[in-house]
């Protein structure tokens, strides 16, 4: 690949329409800002119609140095006019839904690329975005974009590697024009169903996230912040609770599928707003006492009834038994830095399966609405206990394992 040059700089091409259309409530000039941000980019020139940079603009300024250039002439003639450009620069339309992935890729590149959407770009020779040094500007300038396009490399979304940590699985990277409305519409939907995790239980895979998705998109236009989202997750958990509580069991467990439902849209429309908050981090802590409070409440519901005096009993089992799953996940993120569900194939076919609360809600619901509460919550306390064991089981297996290859290699070193 040849020695790696760190651009000096990035320049946004905003004077298309579409650069400041919102796709998922934030525009697309600003979205990239918040990824260049991320990325540890400091300079930007920001090419505009005007000289003066939009006031909604400077909410995600942060650490970037953003300086506005009115373009007067063609694209090339400004990049080579620009003050201290240094050696080389990342060059995006902002017209354009990016992943990060691909803005990532072009600020790391190691010699000129141009990124195309498909292949058909280059024979149509549209300049999208691309990491350029000064003579590759001369030659656009001077030879025209089929030269350039010619003399350096391209770069699709499938030469990325597909995996994505975010989604525990495989996605190819997006990348769209926006040029209108509807694009921004459309725009919107691929990021929203991009974000669907792949390593999940099978409610959360498969009966939730068109609710998810539809909500997400409804919401991201309005005042309503994921905080709001998360609040009234916390509400509607009480509500579950109260009803657990005074023996409305199939009514509580109804209501915990919206708990479900609202728990994976406040995730999703963070990610889609680029609204983050430090209670983000705290949602577990939250979910856990929401979870912990409708098991105890469920237990004192069945107690009631009087048809066993045991439920007490299965809650205490049930809770212990997802206090030490949460103990075990973390432990093993803080000693491999992955999740038990990716230590193998096994750890991620069980994921779909494993006893958490959306596994539980569905056994409430058919359970409940089968008429069998109680004998319910005993399988339910069951299959959290053996999730918790397997899972147990599963972090000392590896360990074992890590520990072995660890050794093994030292002997071959030695």
């Amino acid at each position: 690949m040849g020695e790696r040059i760190k651009p000096f700089l990035v320049v946004l091409n905003a004077c298309h329409s579409g650069a400041w259309q919102r796709v998922g409530g934030v525009s697309l000039v600003a979205r990239t800002l918040f990824h260049l941000n991320q990325f540890g980019i400091e300079r930007v020139v920001l090419l505009l119609k005007t000289e003066k940079i939009p006031e909604d603009l400077k909410a995600w300024q942060k650490n970037l140095r953003i300086e506005p250039l009115r373009l007067t002439e063609d694209i090339p003639t400004a990049l080579l006019t620009l003050k201290d450009p240094g050696p080389s620069l990342v060059y995006i339309d902002a017209a354009h839904l990016m992943d990060p992935r691909l803005i990532r890729a072009l600020t790391a590149a190691s010699e000129p690329t141009l990124a195309y959407i498909d292949a058909s770009d280059r024979e149509r020779e549209i300049i999208r975005a691309g990491f350029l040094r000064r003579e590759d500007l001369q030659t656009w300038l001077k030879q025209g974009k089929g030269n350039l396009i010619r003399q350096v490399r391209s770069l699709l979304p499938e030469d990325i590697d597909p995996f994505s940590p975010e989604i525990r699985g495989p996605l190819v990277p997006y990348f769209k024009e926006v040029y209108s409305r509807e694009d921004a519409r459309k725009a919107t939907w691929i990021m929203i169903r991009s974000q669907q995790k792949q390593v999940m239980d099978l409610p959360a895979q498969f009966i939730d996230p068109p609710f998810e998705n539809m909500l997400t998109r409804l919401l991201c236009n309005t005042p309503i912040t994921p905080n709001i989202v998360t609040f009234l997750g916390v509400g509607v958990g009480v509500l579950v609770i109260w009803l657990f509580w005074h023996g409305h069991f199939l009514a509580g467990a109804l209501t915990m599928f919206l708990v479900e439902i609202l728990d994976g849209v406040d995730g999703k429309l963070a990610r889609t707003t680029l609204h983050y908050t430090k209670l983000g981090q705290y949602e577990g802590i939250i979910d856990y006492f929401n979870e912990t409070s409708l098991y105890v409440a469920l237990g004192v519901g069945l107690r009631n009834t009087g048809l066993n005096p045991s439920p007490a009993l299965l809650a205490a089992l049930l809770i212990c038994s997802d206090t030490t799953d949460n103990v075990v996940y973390a432990l093993a993120n803080k000693w491999y830095g992955k999740t038990v569900d990716f230590f193998g194939p096994f750890d991620r076919a069980f994921r779909r399966i494993a006893g958490r609360r959306n596994i539980y809600g569905f056994m409430f619901i058919v359970g409940f609405s089968s008429g069998y509460p109680f004998q319910t919550f005993a399988i339910v306390a069951t299959w959290a206990a053996l999730t918790a064991s397997i899972h147990s089981l599963r972090l000392f297996q590896y360990g074992r394992t890590m520990k072995k290859a660890v050794s093994q290699q030292a002997e071959g070193i030695s």
